[in-house]
């Protein structure tokens, strides 16, 4: 017996086939283009990732001669769907990453005061989630909130394909602003402030519960049984939190990609009015009666490709034609020690707490006898430290991480693994399988087929440990010396750019 899992991404999406012992049988993925029509603007054509959805699907099917029993559905949030009465798309989506909404929060803030706000939703207000980019359209497109019968985000959406219900996860909620996260309904003070119909909005219902079984037609046009059943999933970030093992609280997946995510299991009544004021959220996790915090950069992985694509293209090139892996060679190159550098990857913007998108990186500490290996390894280093900053003030906030498992492809590299571990002075583990995002929505199928007891049950069987990096005491001293200095780069950069630099048009919020 097995189950599909299938995350939907903001530049493709994959279907994984694993069975209940946590194996993964089968797998398929295809890219799809996010949308830039003006300058700030990004969307994303919801009927391109549909056809691309049912593109993997149908290709996982045919891997694997398996009893497949369920799929449950990963995507990102925010994004909105409208449809017609006759569920034609009426517009591409509007990103969460894209300028309008943005003169919204004033429209917002003049209706709800922004704690309030922040303590029914967990959301503190912030211009990506769907409410600011719904009154952007009602404002600027009203004929396609008009026309809309349903608006749906994408996890929804890809369920209602399959089964023509309209349901959507707690998780995958909250991302909109609009969900009260205590009582886990929609929170009708929102919909009534902005004169929003409730109606149009799917159904909230727990992470692995029944949503329906697959309908006969699109069964039969994906190579699916009929009988299979779809269960409600999550939002991108908390399934991938429970497919790395994270249902305990203080226990923490760092998603290490272009950006960089921690998502951590927080208990509801440590959550207090410090979290919200330093832009940290508190959405339902896909573990029942449990909730998730988020710390994120911008830039991760977007800097180290930055400097390969900038300062190392030539030797990128000869790598590409030898067979080599560019990362190792610049890995190796790297000095034993912490480097004499200090690096602020605040490349475009920074992420929480500040949520400043004018910040801008620097490389500190370059001198005439500097090495293009402690660049590389300053930059490393520049990438561990921001996220210790995000997990220090979690633990002002009153929430500790006491346990780190590392995903994504960043969790490939061990030399990046290690200093993560030195900095941060707590074990970092990484798992057998990368697809941490599918594991949790695997773990959620077999959980609601029976097949284990809880969700619990089934992460405890499923999620299998590879390696775990320790942190080497002495780096860790010398590390915090360092991290001292670091936290005091943001303020002094804000400070120089935004005295008397208007001519260069430069300026740090």
């Amino acid at each position: 017996m097995a189950y599909i899992g299938l995350d939907v991404g903001t530049t493709g999406c994959k279907a994984t086939i694993v069975d209940r012992n946590g194996q993964i049988l089968a797998y398929q993925y295809k890219e799809y283009n996010l949308l830039f029509p003006k300058s700030g603007w990004v969307e994303i054509n919801a009927q391109t990732v549909w056809e691309s959805v049912s593109h993997v699907l149908r290709g996982v099917s045919y891997q694997c001669n398996c009893d497949l029993k369920a799929i449950s559905i990963a995507s990102f949030g925010e994004a909105l769907i409208a449809l017609d009465e006759n569920d034609h798309i009426l517009d591409n989506s509007i990103f969460y990453t894209d300028v309008r909404g943005t003169s919204e929060i004033d429209d917002i803030l003049q209706k709800i005061d922004k704690t309030e706000l922040a303590m029914l939703t967990g959301m503190p207000i912030n211009s990506m989630y769907s409410i600011n980019k719904l009154l952007w359209i009602i404002e600027h497109k009203f004929e396609v909130y008009q026309k809309a019968s349903k608006l749906m985000l994408f996890g929804d959406f890809i369920a209602y394909k399959l089964t023509g219900e309209r349901k959507i996860d707690y998780s995958l909620a909250s991302r909109t602003m609009a969900l009260d996260i205590t009582n886990k309904v929609w929170a009708r003070k929102i919909f009534d402030l902005f004169s929003i119909d409730m109606d149009k909005f799917s159904k909230p219902v727990p992470s692995g519960s029944i949503i329906g079984s697959i309908g006969k037609m699109v069964a039969e046009e994906l190579n699916l049984s009929k009988n299979m059943m779809v269960i409600a999933g999550g939002h991108d970030q908390a399934c991938a939190a429970l497919g790395a093992g994270v249902v305990n609280i203080g226990d923490a997946v760092d998603g290490m990609g272009t950006s960089e995510c921690i998502s951590v299991s927080v208990d509801r009544s440590f959550v207090g009015k410090s979290l919200y004021e330093n832009n940290f959220c508190c959405e339902p996790h896909v573990c029942p009666d449990k909730y998730i915090t988020l710390a994120f950069t911008t830039t991760s992985g977007a800097v180290i490709k930055w400097y390969r694509d900038t300062f190392e293209n030539t030797r990128q090139a000869d790598c590409s034609s030898s067979g080599k892996n560019i990362y190792e060679v610049l890995e190796h190159e790297c000095p034993v020690q912490p480097s004499n550098l200090l690096m602020l990857p605040h490349f475009a913007g920074s992420g929480t707490p500040y949520m400043d998108s004018y910040s801008s990186g620097a490389i500190l500490g370059l001198t005439l006898g500097t090495t293009k290996g402690e660049i590389y390894k300053a930059i490393l280093e520049g990438i561990c430290f921001e996220i210790m900053f995000n997990a220090d003030m979690l633990s002002k906030c009153g929430i500790e991480v006491s346990e780190i498992t590392a995903v994504g492809g960043g969790a490939q590299s061990e030399v990046l693994l290690q200093i993560k571990s030195d900095i941060m002075g707590k074990p970092v583990k990484i798992l057998s399988t990368n697809e941490s995002g599918s594991m949790g929505l695997a773990i959620l199928c077999a959980a609601a087929c029976g097949d284990y007891p809880n969700v619990y049950e089934a992460a405890k069987s499923m999620v299998k440990v590879k390696k775990i990096f320790y942190p080497r005491r002495d780096f860790h001293d010398q590390y915090m010396e360092k991290y001292a200095i670091y936290k005091r780069i943001y303020p002094a950069m804000k400070e120089i750019f935004n005295a008397g630099n208007d001519s260069l048009n430069i300026k740090i919020h």
